[in-house]
């Protein structure tokens, strides 16, 4: 990957809808040829897809949280069942199968706190196979997720 790569990527995950010819312009290359890299980069698959960045409390997900979550059983049918179960859950937004005290690291969102409470109890918790379930509660974003690091690939 070279630095037109690299501002491609950069530029692209800033703005997923900006237009080929802007690209081209911007790094000094034919809009075919800019057209050309990005398909390279799809292809790759570096580049897996596009989209829309929202506002959470636009669209009525006012509390969010990171909930750690134990397995009571290390069995491999508990967890594909686990995991099978957890993306099936809309409000879980991301789920990452960690080291350390606990197994897995999900984030999740809801209406409000009392929702986020329920997801916990009434889906998470009656998951088979779950064990202990700490959560987090999310006070304010800091820093919102900007995308990957490009300059350190």
């Amino acid at each position: 990957m070279d630095s037109i790569d690299r501002h491609t990527l950069k530029a692209l995950q800033q703005d997923g809808r900006k237009k080929n010819s802007e690209l081209a312009k911007e790094v000094g290359l034919a809009p075919s040829t800019m057209l050309d890299r990005v398909k390279k980069l799809e292809d790759k698959g570096i580049l897996k897809g596009y989209r829309a960045v929202m506002d959470p409390e636009k669209l009525g997900l006012k509390a969010q949280g990171f909930a750690c979550i134990s397995l009571d059983r290390h069995q491999v049918k508990d967890i594909v069942l686990l995991e099978n179960k957890i993306k099936m859950i809309p409000y879980v937004r991301a789920c990452y199968h960690i080291t350390g005290r606990f197994d897995y690291l999900l984030h999740v969102v809801a209406p409000d706190i009392s929702d986020l409470g329920n997801l916990v109890k009434e889906k998470l918790a009656t998951i088979p196979g779950m064990g202990k379930i700490e959560t987090f509660i999310v006070y304010a974003e800091v820093k919102p997720d900007q995308g990957w690091p490009i300059d350190a690939a």
